[in-house]
């Protein structure tokens, strides 16, 4: 779960519908590219998305689509 590696302290608190949407973004990326849910690629991966989303990117296909294009290896 995307939660497990990201610190949620700075900033405010997310509301469910978008830790939601993060958590849609992190299963659907840990899929397609074989990221192991409990990996350190993974902990990049849901900082990443956690900085894209405090930094104005909201919708999740932008979201999808950024990250898509990053290497996690």
């Amino acid at each position: 779960m995307i939660t497990e590696h990201v610190n949620f302290t700075h900033g405010e608190p997310l509301q469910p519908e978008e830790l939601d949407l993060l958590q849609r973004v992190f299963d659907v990326t840990c899929a397609q590219v074989g990221i192991e849910k409990k990996s350190r690629q993974a902990e990049g991966l849901a900082a990443t998305l956690l900085k894209l989303f405090q930094s104005g990117m909201r919708d999740e296909k932008e979201l999808e689509s950024a990250v898509a294009k990053i290497d996690f290896i």
